[in-house]
């Protein structure tokens, strides 16, 4: 088993490293090697006549090269002594990648932010947004600018009482066996601002928001009750804030923290396919975000 570093081949790459500072960790804790993999178009199926086409394919070579090697050289200072290089052609990185992560064996699909995500958080751009509804490995998800120096020390799991939250449990439960690090359920209680100065509508959505959370605050509590380990039973946690980005704030995050994440019920088994409600919990997010697929535990 490997953990897969997507790594573009683009000049200064974006100039954010956070996906590899998350792959150092990742490595580290699953104890495995890391394949550093770019995906390139396909060679031309006819002999390239022209000069400028032939410079160019010169110029991308060069380049996928030199960004390899410069990540190559990061990891192993970083400690990761087992890290291989992968060119990978295909008709599109999303593919490129999911093909490496059957020939690699890979436990962990990694990934940074778009270039346009706000320092600290999460964005996909359209690599990941195309695997965040495809991807048959778990990604893990650096938010850009990330560069907190600590290994998984706890994973979180966001819990809402519905399958994909057990899913999502089961492979937290695997990673955190391997890991050896302590578990944490958290349910986002995102509360809406008034619609109206006062009045039975802003009552009737308060009522409905408290009733939801004990039904899910009940399950927690089941879950709890039964919990089948590693460890000692999870601490809970009703994470209540104005909106989704405020309810996240609301947790106490550390160093070290991983916030875990199922699939919707909409995809595929197998695969990763994240809605919109989880969208937007990977956009509030201050922490590294493992996305797990759907209705497939991780193996040990």
């Amino acid at each position: 088993m490997t953990v897969l570093l997507g790594w573009e081949a683009a000049e200064h790459g974006g100039g954010d490293d956070a996906a590899l500072r998350l792959a150092v960790r990742l490595a580290r804790a699953e104890q495995s090697s890391v394949v550093v993999t770019t995906v390139v178009p396909p060679d031309p199926a006819t002999p390239v006549a022209s000069r400028l086409d032939r410079e160019y394919l010169q110029w991308r070579a060069a380049l996928t090269a030199t960004r390899q090697a410069e990540a190559l050289t990061a990891l192993r200072a970083a400690g990761v002594d087992d890290v291989r290089t992968a060119v990978v052609p295909a008709s599109s990185v999303p593919a490129g990648l999911v093909e490496a992560a059957s020939t690699y064996r890979a436990r962990l699909l990694v990934l940074g932010a778009a270039a346009e995500a706000p320092a600290g958080r999460f964005a996909a751009g359209s690599v990941a947004e195309r695997l965040l509804h495809s991807s048959p490995v778990p990604l893990a998800l650096a938010p850009r600018a990330w560069s907190a120096d600590a290994a998984p020390a706890r994973l979180t799991c966001a819990w809402a009482g519905t399958a994909r939250s057990a899913e999502a449990l089961a492979a937290t439960l695997g990673f955190a066996d391997r890991w050896r690090v302590p578990v944490r359920l958290v349910t986002f209680v995102p509360e809406r601002a008034a619609l109206l100065p006062s009045g039975g509508g802003d009552r009737l959505e308060h009522v409905v928001s408290e009733e939801w959370a004990g039904q899910v605050q009940g399950a927690l509590d089941e879950v709890v009750a039964d919990w089948p380990g590693p460890g000692p039973a999870p601490r809970t946690l009703l994470a209540r804030g104005a909106g989704w980005a405020g309810a996240v704030a609301e947790v106490p995050w550390a160093p070290g923290d991983v916030l875990v994440v199922g699939s919707s019920r909409l995809g595929p088994p197998g695969r990763v396919f994240v809605g919109s409600t989880a969208t937007k919990v990977l956009r509030a997010a201050t922490v590294p975000l493992l996305v797990v697929p759907r209705g497939t535990p991780t193996t040990p």
